[in-house]
């Protein structure tokens, strides 16, 4: 047996004990001193000690907190590297032991056995340390000199609760959440080095909701220099709950603070979230998508245009304006055409209708609605809830929706995954508002080669919310600016794989027409706030770098689907939560 089929720290984890209902966290922000570790130490040492005296049983650092984050090649950081029970985390313990406080360090890890080295966090109790995480998903400054971690996030027990750490880009990516979650984490701690937008980031944000599980992240601030590029970190450091609002933050410059979290609250909440999962329609997400798309379509041509224009509505119940010149494919909100709820008896005069509207304005369209159910399966009477692809001809498409929300009181569940439909212009996938919410459905179609999502909807969700704006200097500009619609669910799910989505809304939450890069600025998007059509001409393929992204998929590309498939595909009953 070698080193890598293990876990790296090899130390035995204290036994379970009763999880708190509500704990005392802390987080670390942190000014690096690039290479210097004994002041590294110092200012770890000074900021933990504030947190401690806070109150904090677990104490969060940023992602390689001891030595500065970025590193031109592996022979300039190897010097500081030490293993997971060197001198520095010694010295640690030590601060433990004084203040009875945990301690989670990010620093560069140096294997004893192997020689490599790896971007690492170490949770440090007061006999020393617990156990080590290497990170699995390398940004790209990561893999100039650091191995990628082989194993998934282990989950410690601590004086505060069930804890999975994650680093940094870990977190860009839904599956280690949602494995996290799974596996029965009280909360993720994240130490990070997180650039380009401001923070507390709204990934940060939809991953704490979307699976019920509070995220504590520590950020590096200030700034760093690397082949004469200067860096700048986003700072943003905080504590976010299980709904995935900021109980305490510290937007720049060095600092600790800390805040507490009630669990009790949240794990009734993250229980019947999990629950609702179907593991069965998300089989797609064990595919590879590391081979590029030209190659693909070398080997199954399939067409694809340059661009399509997608158009949102937002109008009154039963309202069908004319959609914009050159609309290739409308997407009306949920019930939108059966006066505004679930009415299955008016279902085929509703789509007779649309179907005449396409025929008139040479478009297709999709809606969702209540459908009669004709299966002999279900219960007497029952309807089935269905999003539907309409053209001049007629009915294209039906997907009957598997995870309903709140029409379960109404519905049948459908036991179909969503598909990839093939049509002139590309690639379709078709959603209910509902399916936005788990990242599974919407990752399971990017992977079959979805280029648009079409999403009707009646959500409610507690996001979009506003952000304040920032005082780090990051550029463009525009990214310090405020943003009222900052953390909206369908713009991450289009940035998270890499599709267009085209979100029609009756609800309270913003529609609209979200690209495939969500960290990109400008953005290419259009929201839908104004009554009328929405619509936003959508590059498909490159040049374009929105058309390149949703072309080639990069994320999906760099998962780790070798980790985590097979977990977030077992049923239920095989994962503890």
């Amino acid at each position: 047996m070698t080193p890598y089929e293990v876990e790296p720290a090899r130390m035995p984890q204290p036994s379970p004990s009763a999880v708190p209902g509500t704990v005392t966290v802390g987080v670390v922000q942190l000014v690096s001193a690039h290479g210097d570790v004994p002041a590294n130490l110092a200012a770890i040492e000074e900021l933990a000690v504030r947190a401690a005296a806070g109150g904090a049983r677990v104490v969060v650092t940023p992602e390689m907190a001891l030595t500065g984050y970025l590193w031109p090649d592996e022979d300039a950081v190897r010097g500081l590297a030490e293993p997971v029970d060197g001198p520095s985390v010694r010295r640690l313990t030590r601060l433990c032991r004084a203040t009875g406080a945990w301690l989670i360090l990010g620093m560069p890890e140096l294997d004893p056995v192997l020689g490599t080295l790896h971007n690492s966090c170490v949770l440090i109790g007061p006999d020393g340390p617990v156990g080590a995480y290497r990170k699995t998903h390398p940004f790209v400054a990561d893999p100039l000199w650091a191995a990628d971690g082989h194993l998934p996030p282990p989950v410690w027990d601590t004086p505060a609760g069930r804890v999975a750490p994650l680093i940094c880009a870990d977190i860009d990516y839904p599956e280690p959440v949602r494995y996290a979650a799974l596996r029965g984490a009280d909360w993720v701690a994240l130490p990070t080095a997180w650039v380009e937008e401001p923070a507390p980031s709204a990934t940060w944000r939809l991953r704490a909701w979307e699976n019920a599980l509070p995220v504590v992240a520590a950020d590096q601030a200030g700034a760093e220099r690397l082949a004469g590029r200067t860096v700048q970190f986003s700072g943003g450091s905080c504590v976010l709950d299980h709904t995935g609002s900021v109980v305490a933050a510290l937007d720049d410059g060095a600092g600790a603070f800390t805040a507490t979290l009630d669990l009790a609250a949240a794990r009734p909440v993250r229980r019947r979230l999990l629950a609702a999962r179907r593991p069965a329609a998300y089989r797609a997400l064990a595919r590879t998508t590391t081979w590029p798309r030209e190659a693909r379509d070398a080997l199954v041509p399939a067409d694809s245009a340059a661009e399509i224009t997608l158009a949102v509505l937002h109008a009154d119940p039963g309202d069908l304006p004319a959609p914009p010149e050159g609309t290739r494919l409308a997407v009306l909100p949920a019930f939108h055409l059966t006066g505004g709820g679930p009415d299955p008896d008016r279902a085929q005069a509703a789509l007779a209708r649309l179907a005449a509207w396409c025929a008139e304005h040479g478009c297709e369209a999709v809606t969702s609605l209540a459908v009669p159910s004709d299966l002999p399966s279900d219960s007497p009477g029952r309807a089935r809830y269905a999003v539907v692809l309409v053209a001049g001809e007629g009915e294209i498409a039906r997907r009957h929706v598997g995870h309903l929300g709140p029409h379960a009181s109404w519905a049948e569940p459908g036991e179909e995954p969503p598909r990839a439909l093939a049509r002139p212009w590309g690639v379709l996938g078709l959603l209910a508002g509902e399916e936005l919410e788990p990242f599974e459905p919407s990752r399971a179609l990017a992977v079959a080669g979805a280029d648009v999502l079409a999403v009707p909807a009646t959500a409610a969700w507690p996001f979009p919310v506003a952000f304040a704006g920032t005082r780090v200097p990051l550029r463009p500009e525009r990214r310090r600016a405020a943003d009222p619609w900052f953390a909206h669910p369908a713009r991450l799910r289009a940035g998270d794989s890499h599709v267009w989505v085209a979100f029609a809304n009756a609800g309270p939450v913003p529609g609209g027409v979200f690209c495939p890069d969500h960290v990109a600025t400008p953005r290419h998007e259009a929201l839908a706030v104004r009554p009328g059509w929405t619509a936003l001409r959508c590059p498909l393929r490159g040049p374009d770098p929105f058309g390149a992204a949703c072309a080639a998929k990069p994320q999906l590309a760099r998962r780790r689907a070798d980790l985590f498939t097979a977990p977030l595909l077992a049923p239920a009953e095989e994962t503890s939560s």
